[in-house]
């Protein structure tokens, strides 16, 4: 489909999910003409805005549809005629309240107190349960409402119950890139004092989004047995503690770990958009998984590096990592 929009007088730049948004923002020159097309999969989903002057994001005027996303608090967003979004991606809400818990941890580590929130499906407050460990957990949690999606799926029998971590980093950009000090306290003090607070059995799954992903699949892959299944969603696979450019360097530090085999018996559920400059490397790290023999599945949507996306795969991501039986 192609898609035209008007330029506001006001704008300077416009991004999108084809920018990254703010990070490769196109200049708008006074001799453009006062229109933009945009041409896009019919079953699309993508957000776009303008910057003006003073380098404010500033979502569409003549367009109604807005984006949700955390990061960007205004943006507009462009559904294909053909787009669809997952029956799960706004969940009804369970039909008995998700238990609830906001903890405040001490770090020796960290030297601070991280906030987590502990969620367990309704029902199961007082089982042993696995446990399902989330960045950017507010997110998550309150945008997303992966704790509402599971409770749904529990309740239907398509997915097992675990109880969840949604974890909050303080930098995100700087704790999510193969920081030992944040490995350390997920590893050495988070998820011990879950354990000793909360019935616990079974495996461990780390999940998260963008930097979120990275560091679950870090985890996974400097800890070995640690981690049981990794879910990604847009993992920025870009990077290496040896070359730390997430958006255009040339080295990966997962794709190699999982090319020379060093994830055996891992599950993996990863994710991407085509319309988003990490589609390579996410391949590449699905040719890996395949080429040794994992367990995994990687599904590609015709969408970018938001949060529509991700959410319209939690619900598929929650019944691979939590299997019933």
């Amino acid at each position: 489909m192609q898609v035209t929009v008007e330029i506001p007088a006001w704008a300077t730049h416009v991004v999108s999910d084809f920018t990254d948004m703010d990070r490769s923002p196109r200049a708008l020159t006074g001799g453009e003409t006062a229109e933009l097309t945009f041409e896009l999969p019919d079953d699309a989903y993508f957000e776009y805005a303008f910057l003006d002057a003073d380098g404010r994001m500033r979502a569409d005027p003549a367009n109604r549809t807005r984006g949700e996303n955390p990061w960007y608090p205004e943006v507009s967003a462009l559904l294909g005629p053909d787009y669809r979004p997952d029956a799960l991606a706004d969940p009804p809400a369970p039909a008995s309240p998700v238990h609830v818990d906001r903890l405040r941890l001490p770090s020796r580590t960290l030297g601070q107190q991280r906030r987590v929130i502990v969620a367990t499906p309704p029902g199961y407050r007082e089982r042993a349960l696995p446990w399902l460990l989330v960045q950017d957990g507010v997110a998550f949690y309150r945008l997303a409402r992966l704790a509402d999606v599971l409770a749904v799926l529990v309740e239907a029998g398509a997915a097992a119950p675990a109880r969840i971590a949604f974890v909050e980093p303080a930098e995100r950009s700087r704790e999510y890139a193969f920081h030992p000090g944040y490995l350390s306290f997920v590893e050495e003090e988070l998820l011990p004092e879950l354990r000793r607070r909360y019935p616990s059995e079974g495996g461990l799954t780390a999940l998260g989004a963008s930097l979120g992903g990275l560091f679950s699949a870090s985890l996974a892959l400097t800890r070995p047995g640690l981690v049981d299944t990794v879910v990604s969603f847009s993992g920025a696979f870009l990077g290496h503690p040896e070359e730390r450019d997430f958006y255009g360097g040339t080295r990966s530090f997962v794709a190699e770990e999982l090319e020379r085999g060093g994830a055996a018996g891992l599950r993996w559920y990863a994710e991407c958009g085509t319309l988003e400059w990490l589609a390579d490397v996410n391949r590449r790290v699905a040719r890996a998984l395949a080429a040794h023999g994992l367990d995994h599945v990687y599904r590609e949507r015709h969408a970018g590096h938001n949060w529509t996306n991700w959410r319209n795969g939690l619900a598929d991501a929650l019944r691979f990592a939590l299997p019933v039986g």
